[in-house]
């Protein structure tokens, strides 16, 4: 693994490891629902990140050494089989300006939306 990229892997996921404390106890003080919603949004935002860089680690290290051995095709079904559980690794509508997941596209006026 790249050493830049562990190392902020590492530092994320112990951030995470405490947040998530935080928010278990948040839980069984019976805080109000909104409030640990933002928390396990907040975590999951989180966890996103660890999970894009290690995309970027293994696509810069394992998957382009794969290709330059000609070994690629089998790198690449592996990561494909592994992005079928991360859709927000695979989502980029948001980049595009694009309408997140799950959020009803605006119909131009006078239309009505599908």
């Amino acid at each position: 693994m790249i050493e830049s990229y562990k190392k902020e892997a590492l530092t994320r996921l112990r951030t995470v490891h405490g947040h998530l404390g935080a928010v278990i106890s948040m839980v069984e003080e019976e805080r109000y629902c909104p409030e640990l919603m933002k928390q396990v949004a907040a975590l999951q935002a989180s966890l996103e990140r660890v999970n894009r860089l290690l995309l970027r680690n293994h696509l810069e290290t394992c998957v382009s050494e794969a290709i330059r051995t000609g070994h690629g095709t089998e790198k690449i079904d592996e990561l494909l089989e592994a992005l079928r559980f991360n859709s927000s690794l695979t989502d980029f509508r948001h980049l595009a300006g694009l309408p997140e997941q799950g959020v009803a596209e605006q119909a131009p006026a006078g239309e009505e939306a599908s």
